[in-house]
């Protein structure tokens, strides 16, 4: 039996933009259990009213929870502002620890008197603690240009063994760093496809290194791949590193 092939329609639509080789580097029976919580979760709505009520406070300023279909933006200056917050949203969910919605898809989000409005499914999940703070080590080093924080980050997340030699830690950092794309010093546009192959090319050293991953990633892969749909939809240009070090104090 495929990992997807018992999965609700709705967290299936989800997962068919995530590279399935994630789920050869998971262990499938945390992954089975994970898929499980989620799926009942996004289809019964379980927890999702005290998740807002823990994520309200951390989101960025003129960004609200409502419980209406917004509508979405018609300038191109709203529908940049638009995608400037849901960037912003991403990195405040990602560098705290508790409650996040994984669900970034455009659908949730709207634009009314300069405020942005954000009505999420209830997916919601929370990263085990250890990954938050590599996370925050992983993009606080990339974006501080820290060499040693950012290896830190990649170890604290299981990308980096410590019994790896050093050539083959230089290998997974060449390729994060490629994952983040041009994001360092110019306005980044995002494309799905540009994101999965660097995905791609990420799990597939890790399978030939036989390292496997906690499902930490599969929370982590659906909130990237709905960040990217969301961005390459508006089809703007984002100065991503202005945005993480504002969303990250």
């Amino acid at each position: 039996m495929s990992f997807m092939s018992w999965l609700p329609s709705a967290f299936k639509d989800l997962l068919k933009h995530v590279p399935t080789i994630l789920f050869e580097v998971v262990s499938w029976n945390a992954l089975m259990k994970d898929a499980a919580l989620l799926s009942k979760r996004l289809i019964t709505g379980e927890g999702a009213d005290n998740a807002r009520q823990e994520v309200a406070p951390r989101l960025p300023a003129g960004v609200h929870f409502v419980d209406f279909a917004p509508t979405l933006p018609a300038t191109p200056e709203s529908r940049q502002m638009l995608g400037e917050k849901i960037l912003a949203v991403y990195f405040k969910q990602l560098t705290r620890p508790g409650p996040m919605f994984l669900d970034l898809r455009l659908s949730g989000f709207g634009v009314a008197n300069n405020q942005v409005a954000w009505n999420p499914t209830s997916l919601w999940a929370e990263f085990s603690a250890g990954f938050v703070d590599g996370l925050g080590d992983l993009y606080g080093g990339f974006y501080g240009q820290d060499k040693t924080r950012f290896e830190k980050g990649l170890e604290k997340t299981g990308l980096i063994q410590p019994s790896w030699s050093t050539e083959d830690r230089d290998r997974m950092a060449t390729l994060f760093r490629a994952h983040f794309g041009q994001s360092l010093d110019a306005p980044m546009s995002f494309k799905l496809e540009t994101f999965q192959k660097s995905f791609q090319a990420v799990f597939t050293f890790l399978m030939e290194k036989k390292v496997h991953l906690t499902t930490d990633f599969l929370l982590l892969g659906v909130m990237l791949v709905t960040l990217y749909l969301s961005l390459e939809e508006l089809d703007g240009e984002y100065s991503v590193a202005a945005i993480y070090r504002t969303s990250a104090t």
